[in-house]
Parts: structure tokens; sequence; C-alpha cells
């Protein structure tokens, strides 16, 4: 089997903490859960993950002609992408900023609010680059189909942003009451969540080192 169990278990591990800090999507879709109700807020929700199919198929594209090119470019690509990884789990392990949701009284149009979570996404460079660094780190370069790989683990990362963001959207008005009550509860978010990170691109790299050494 190309892809193994194991494999898509710390992929969706991964993922799910990745989901679940606070993005600029998520926090769009959020803020319009609470400004025009449940609907609106899946509606952007699905304008998301839009975006992130869109990420996932260039970077199937990329990666895969990376391989086919150069097996060392491509080893070093994945190397770096998991330092990029680490600075961005730094980055918000050490982000001191409130999480902010704001409960708007403009009325935006279906097609608006499917827009804005799309464009949130879609043109984020930091979701781009994430997207490229990220999913080829769980790839098996010798089992082989590497783009089938990647491809069955960005269908992965699409379901899993179903399943969390979906219920977060039901629950805007409870954690919009949370926050404004306890608003230093994103620090200490950002704190665990970046922790996290932090802990996989150190595993990443130590495989990585491991497997350079045999």
């Amino acid at each position: 089997m190309f892809i193994d169990l194991t494999t898509l278990g710390l992929f969706a591990l991964s993922a799910a903490a990745l989901t679940l800090i606070p993005g600029a999507d998520m926090l769009c879709a959020l803020s319009n859960a609470i400004s025009q109700g449940t609907k609106a807020g899946l509606i952007t929700v699905f304008g998301a993950v839009t975006g992130v199919t869109c990420h996932i198929g260039l970077a199937i594209a990329g990666v895969t002609a990376l391989i086919a090119s150069s097996p060392v470019l491509y080893g070093f690509f994945v190397v770096g992408g998991a330092l990029y990884i680490m600075w961005v789990g730094f980055g918000i392990f050490n982000n001191k900023n409130a999480i902010s949701l704001q409960n708007n009284s403009e009325r935006k149009s279906l097609h608006k609010l499917y827009s804005q979570g799309l464009l949130t996404n879609l043109l984020n460079p930091k979701a781009i680059i994430f997207t490229l660094a990220f999913i080829p780190q769980f790839i098996r370069v010798e089992a082989g189909m590497p783009g089938m790989q990647m491809l069955i683990l960005g269908i992965e990362l699409i379901v899993i942003m179903f399943l969390i963001e979906i219920p977060l959207v039901f629950l805007a008005g409870k954690i919009a009451l949370k926050i404004k009550t306890s608003p230093a509860i994103g620090i200490y978010i950002n704190k665990f969540f970046g922790a996290v990170i932090l802990a996989l691109a150190v595993a990443i790299l130590a495989t990585r080192v491991l497997q350079g050494l045999k």
C-alpha cells in the first residue's frame, strides 16, 4: 500500500491541530455566523474550503513535477518545508494578540459570503506556502504514486476542515461570548497549538535525519 494507516492518522492529528488554530478564514466564518446566522458562517466555510482545494491542486502538480525532475532537490524542499513549519509554529507560539470576532451589522449576500471565504484563503500567501510545505512531509516517495498520495491527504485535509469548522460555526455564539469574557484565551490557544506545530516540525526533521543516516 503506497500510503499506510499510521501516516493517515498522523496527518489527521496534525491537520486537526492546524485547523483549530484561529486563522483568518475561521475567524471570518465565525464573525459572519455571529452577524448573520449559522447559514452565513457555513457558506463562508465552503468558500474557504474551495480555496484550500485550489492550493492542494497546485501543490500536487508542483511537487509531483519536482519529484520527477530531481529527487535530491525534492529532499531539500521537504527539509526546507519542515523548517518553515517550525518557524510558523514559533510565530504562533509567541503571538500575544487576543482573538477578535467582529459582529458586523452589514448584511452580505450569499455570493459575497462565499467570495469572502474563498478569497480570504485563496489570496493568503501564507496558506499557499504552508500547503506546499505541509502535505509533502507525509509523502513516501519510495512507495510510488506521490500524486495519488497527495490527493488522498488533500481529501483528508478537506474532510477534517469540515468536521472541525462546521461545528464551530454552530457554536459561534457561545465562542464569541467566551472570547468576550476572557479575551486572553486566544493567547493560550496560540501557545498550545504553536507548541504542537513546533513538536511536529522537530519530529519531521528528526525522521529525515535518521533516514539520511541509513
